[in-house]
């Protein structure tokens, strides 16, 4: 995995709004609790380290970023759990369980197959991933026009529909488990009010983000959501 780490800095995270936790982070590690089958853990790309303090009441957690800057405020925000930025050092099947947060949409395609081979050899077989990117061909890019939330990043390179991704996990030797979408939370879409915007839109998202499972179906929100699994035999 190759990229300008100095592009995450603490003025990125700052702009995105995602330096501190956020509902978000319970709902994935609820998804892991469910779906998967026990760690260790690694969050792959884990920015400033929220998720991985989550996922360490799991079981043992370990992050991964190329930013020194978010790995250096992970370890402050997940004290005890090992943060590195060497792909290296993270050991041949030595977790069950890998989250990417919001990750392969910064990497093209050569550095994507890249870093799915590396999921592959740092997870044991069978061990599971929960993998998240924006969904261009959701609901939440039509209603959004060219005001939608994945076109606000300029690091968003690969921006590939829900059924390219599908179909890049799977050509690269993963079993897809479990999909759907986040649905739509990015409120307001019209010119409702946003309370009232959001009692329009974002009521399904709320019950699925209560119910801590992944219900609801692909293209309907603002992300891809997929479970996938490294084959036992592999």
């Amino acid at each position: 995995m190759s990229a300008e780490s100095t592009e995450y800095d603490e003025q990125y995270y700052q702009a995105n709004g995602q330096a501190d936790d956020r509902p978000a982070l319970r709902w994935y590690t609820r998804l892991v609790r469910r779906y998967t089958a026990g760690g260790p853990y690694l969050d792959f790309g884990c920015g400033t380290g929220h998720l991985v303090r989550r996922l360490s009441a799991l079981g043992p957690a370990a992050g991964f970023e190329i930013s020194e800057y978010s790995a250096r405020t992970a370890r402050a925000n997940a004290p005890g759990s090992t943060v590195t930025t060497d792909v290296a050092e993270l050991a041949d099947g030595a977790f069950g369980v890998l989250t990417a947060i919001h990750v392969l949409e910064h990497l093209d395609d050569e550095v994507a197959s890249e870093t799915l081979r590396t999921w592959r050899r740092i997870l044991r077989p069978g061990g599971y991933a929960l993998v998240v990117m924006p969904d261009p061909a959701g609901r939440g890019r039509r209603l959004a026009g060219q005001a939608w939330m994945g076109f606000a990043d300029p690091t968003h390179i690969n921006l590939k529909p829900h059924v390219q991704w599908r179909e890049f996990l799977t050509d690269h030797g993963f079993v897809v488990e479990r999909e759907g979408t986040d649905g739509l939370w990015d409120v307001p879409y019209g010119r409702l009010p946003k309370l009232l915007d959001a009692a329009r839109y974002a009521v399904p998202a709320f019950a699925q983000f209560l119910s801590g499972r992944l219900v609801l179906p692909a293209g309907s929100g603002e992300s891809s959501v997929f479970v996938i699994r490294r084959p036992a035999d592999d």
